[in-house]
């Protein structure tokens, strides 16, 4: 079992295997794939095994990326413990030998996609669920994580697998997940209390203090705050964990808010909407999702002193630069404390990320490389170099590219003056004068700015624009020079822009940001008869938030 690359590689060296695995996600396909590639161009005897969610649903799709790729042998589809483990038996019982695993194998073996030899795809039926997830064992309490406790991985659970909601932008949208399965009660608790353990072995500068629990809806269940219940033990225990990364879930709000008391503030409460516009929703298959009570939620989670944030994802089927503005407003003016803006990733495996979905609605997509998803990597007497590549939506028959483009705008103005922003008091008093923090938010990106702050912006919509490449193939091309990848490695292509820019907000351009803010904002108050003493204070606050973040990052600046 490998986590980093240069460890497979090293291993591989010594003692090629008969078979080896590769796990197949958005963030590391390339990577397995290219590993594949040079395996089999060594030593093209051992039988590469695929599965993971990153893969077509449309079995025209399916034959074109094992066309493309023949490293792949076979791809595992959906859950497949139960599937793998049929397949290593039939391939047992052909001597490991794929021409006679091609003759003999059962024609029923599940949840199987593969190539046979005169190039003709052969799928399997699909494999029912595991029922009773108490029959897998815990890689935790079997000892096999143990060694992955180093201090730079951050512990994973899952509690129960499925969801009910039928998302299209999500790979567990299918209803082959819409029934949740869940683990032991036990299994969960000796996990949690081993991983608090593990950690608080290792030296105290080592010690992770987070943890993600891997569910869909995390806090929705009843057996969900016994897990919290658990998890506040070994908060007073071990101190473990200080910060949990989850999706809470998206109905049975007071259960969620129990859940995030319970772990004493440990955890965000996640109100993901993606979209407020009931066409949206519709198109997206969202509709059993209360809105209502996600937005409720982070009024309510103030009482408990629960920090919360909302997700909204542009350019979804039926959006508009009306329809995303009006879910930011409304969103912002609910109370939620930071609101996350993501692009639609046209994922593989989901409804969305279909050939028929993208002709239906008119999506023109970019390609673009992942944050942090690339390297090279020595293996086998070569430099393998390896990028992962998404798909992004950028326009549609209700979203014009200059609509998506201005929404893009948009969403720096509110991560750079409203999310976890150095300009919180600021936007405190806006909300204490009875004012609209949206409305705020509105008139500074309506306003003509400053020559300094307009060259931040324009900057920022210039990575936008040059960031996407039309031709996938192309673009893979590109990316195949370590050259290249030296540029990503730097940070010259491939950041994350909304933060790269939140980023230089606060360091190269803060001083005509905080004009910017400070101009703005007695404007704004002005125009809406605020009282004097509140642009006197205003303009305090701002004075303030300058000498706090000046010289932020400067090492010079010592501690205060």
């Amino acid at each position: 079992l490998f986590k980093y690359p240069e460890e497979l590689a090293e291993a591989f060296e010594k003692d090629a295997p008969d078979l080896i695995g590769f796990s197949n996600y958005c963030w590391n396909s390339a990577l397995s794939r290219a590993f594949a590639a040079a395996i089999k161009k060594r030593h093209p005897r051992v039988l590469v095994v695929m599965g993971g969610p990153n893969f077509p649903m449309d079995p025209a799709e399916q034959d074109e990326v094992l066309s493309a790729h023949p490293e792949i042998d076979f791809f595992l589809l959906k859950e497949a413990e139960l599937a793998f483990l049929r397949l290593l038996e039939a391939l047992h019982s052909a001597g490991l030998d794929r021409d006679r695993f091609e003759r003999e194998a059962p024609p029923d073996l599940p949840n199987l996609v593969y190539r046979d030899r005169a190039g003709l795809l052969r799928a399997s039926p699909k494999l029912d669920r595991v029922p009773d997830l108490q029959d897998i064992p815990s890689p935790y309490l079997e000892g096999d994580m143990d060694r992955f406790f180093d201090g730079r991985l951050l512990p994973v659970v899952q509690t129960n697998r499925g969801c009910p909601f039928s998302c299209t932008f999500c790979t567990e949208g299918q209803t082959y997940w819409s029934k949740v399965r869940f683990k032991p009660a036990e299994t969960v608790r000796q996990e949690i209390e081993l991983i608090a353990e593990r950690l608080g072995a290792l030296p105290p500068n080592k010690r992770r203090t987070d943890l993600l629990i891997a569910d869909s809806n995390f806090g929705m269940y009843q057996g969900d705050l016994d897990t919290c219940r658990v998890l506040a033990r070994t908060q007073a225990s071990h101190g473990y964990p200080k910060y949990i990364n989850v999706a809470t879930g998206k109905n049975s709000k007071e259960r969620v808010l129990e859940a995030a008391r319970l772990v004493n503030g440990a955890m965000k409460l996640a109100g993901s909407v993606q979209s407020l516009d009931p066409d949206v929703m519709k198109n997206i298959k969202r509709a059993n999702i209360s809105s209502e009570q996600i937005v409720e939620m982070a009024m309510k989670s103030a009482e408990i002193g629960t920090n919360t944030y909302s997700e909204v994802i542009l350019a979804l089927p039926g959006d508009t630069k009306e329809k995303h503005f009006l879910t930011l407003k409304t969103l912002i003016d609910s109370g939620f404390n930071t609101v996350s803006m993501y692009q639609l990733m046209l994922l593989p495996g989901t409804e969305l990320g279909s050939r028929e979905s993208k002709e239906r609605y008119r999506m023109r997509g970019k390609y673009r490389v992942l944050p942090r998803c690339f390297g090279y990597y020595d293996f086998l007497g070569e430099t393998l170099v390896a990028a992962e590549v998404e798909e992004i939506c950028v326009e549609h028959a209700t979203l014009s590219y200059q609509d998506y483009l201005d929404c893009r705008r948009m969403n720096l103005f509110v991560n750079v003056f409203y999310n976890d922003s150095v300009f919180a008091e600021l936007m405190k008093l806006v909300k204490g004068t009875g004012l609209s923090q949206w409305d705020f938010l509105l008139h500074l990106y309506s306003r003509r700015p400053s020559p300094r702050f307009q060259e931040l912006v324009d900057r920022f919509l210039e990575e936008t624009r040059s960031e996407g490449w039309d031709d996938p193939e192309a673009f893979r091309r590109f990316l195949q020079d370590p050259a290249v990848i030296d540029k990503y490695i730097a940070g010259e292509y491939g950041s994350n822009l909304i933060f790269k820019y939140k980023a230089l907000s606060m360091t190269e351009y803060f001083p005509a940001v905080a004009d910017e803010v400070a101009s703005a904002a007695e404007e704004f108050l002005a125009s809406r008869a605020a009282a004097p003493e509140c642009k006197e204070l205003a303009q305090e606050v701002v004075l303030y938030n300058r000498h706090r973040v000046a010289d932020i990052f400067s090492s010079a600046r010592g501690p205060r």
